[in-house]
């Protein structure tokens, strides 16, 4: 059976994803990132959306974008 995790605060969510607490209230505030508000003061997270959103913006290495490339020259697609 999974083990139901205990949500995040802002504390634990900045521990976490290693960010300030209030760099985290200002991606709540622009909308960047997922959270709860069940009475619609204190904020709570998922450790699950916490790691969609880190790994959300994974930068390829260069050598990755010049296989793409190479792949893409060879079958004759540009």
């Amino acid at each position: 059976m999974e083990a139901v995790q205990k949500p995040l605060d802002v504390d634990g969510a900045a521990q976490f994803t290693g960010l300030k607490k209030s760099y985290l209230y200002k991606l709540i505030h622009l909308g960047k990132i997922p959270c709860y508000k069940p009475t619609g003061g204190k904020v709570f997270f998922t450790q699950a959306d916490l790691e969609t959103f880190i790994f959300r913006g994974r930068q390829s290495a260069d050598y990755e974008i010049r296989n793409g490339m190479d792949t893409q020259l060879t079958r004759g697609v540009v």
